[in-house]
């Protein structure tokens, strides 16, 4: 995420200056040295982070690590499925709406799926979903019921209220009428399964690349959204009080990416030291992977003392042409 921050920092390296001790290097094409491999400490603070067209997660705060998806390989912000993200604790939230277009994007946007049309809503603490059930023309069908997180760090729908053609229906395998495996994939890589009421759903198998691991500890509705706890909040109150330095620590909206090997368009970070800013800390960060590059040559950049970047990049929905058909987010 850093090609035209990076142009000044390429011209310092090559006038030969010996780098810090603890530095970043930025270089073209391959590395000349031996770059390492591995994890990426991260740190986000209010970001709304699209991870599919019309699909955002707002990551209120996420400590953890950036960890390439293939051996002796890093990550590469222009391969998705280069990398993933390890939540060792965060809280971040959804609007049923991304959360429905989600489903309808990718959890069963596969042949044969037995649902579509998904809708959510958010009433009296209790998440509702409504779509249409693939039989024949199509059922209509109504589900509510209340969040929770599984020991094992699942989120659980225990649907109490179920109806179909507006009818009441005994429970979710009498609505949808099919055997579990004709459900979801038996692969489980939609993220979806069922067990008598319940909907049991894995945040690491529902979402695109690139995709997340971490063990959800706590599930609920707050404030309109869903939020999810990944550690545990007394593990993200304490990594609050342990933040990483930033570069710019006045910074409200950020990305901070340090250690290890980036890949960004023709360019290596070695030893990241990469912090993104929101231009407007008005509102959350608004930010879209796959449209970086558009985000980082309408902001600028500067070097630190220390041999890092700092990116100032603005809310993708300020960008004219933008192609997202999330609105504009609200102020946190």
């Amino acid at each position: 995420m850093l090609l035209v921050a990076s142009s000044g920092f390429w011209g310092c390296s090559r006038k030969g200056k010996p780098a810090p001790e603890r530095s970043s290097t930025a270089q073209e094409g391959p590395s000349q040295g031996a770059p390492t491999q591995g994890e990426v400490e991260i740190e986000f603070g209010n970001v709304d982070f699209h991870v599919a067209p019309g699909v955002v997660i707002h990551i209120r705060r996420l400590r953890g690590e950036l960890v390439p998806t293939r051996p002796n390989a890093s990550a590469d912000f222009d391969d998705r499925t280069s990398f993933l993200f390890r939540m060792s604790s965060g809280i971040v939230a959804m609007e049923p709406r991304d959360l429905a277009e989600l489903m309808n994007q990718y959890t069963f946007a596969y042949p044969g799926a037995p649902l579509r049309k998904i809708r959510m809503t958010i009433s009296d603490g209790r998440l509702r979903q409504d779509g249409t059930l693939r039989k024949g023309i199509g059922i209509p069908f109504h589900i509510e019921g209340v969040l929770s997180a599984t020991p094992d760090g699942l989120v659980r729908l225990h649907s109490d209220k179920i109806r179909s053609a507006h009818l009441p229906v005994k429970g979710l395998m009498d609505l949808f009428g099919v055997k579990l495996a004709h459900m979801v994939n038996l692969n489980g890589t939609r993220g979806v399964r069922m067990e008598g009421d319940d909907i049991f759903l894995d945040p690491s198998r529902m979402i695109p690349p690139p995709r997340i691991e971490g063990k959800v500890s706590a599930a609920r509705i707050e404030n309109g959204e869903v939020v999810l706890v990944f550690g545990t909040e007394s593990a993200e109150e304490s990594a609050h009080s342990r933040s990483l330095p930033l570069p710019d620590p006045r910074a409200r909206n950020y990305m901070y990416f340090r250690g290890s090997t980036l890949r960004f368009g023709k360019l290596t970070m070695v030893d990241a030291d990469l912090e993104i800013v929101d231009m407007d800390p008005s509102d959350p960060f608004d930010f879209d992977l796959a449209q970086y590059q558009r985000q980082l040559v309408a902001g600028y950049s500067k070097s630190t003392a220390a041999g890092g970047l700092i990116t100032f990049m603005p809310d993708l929905h300020r960008l004219t042409g933008a192609s997202s058909s999330a609105p504009a987010p609200a102020a946190r």
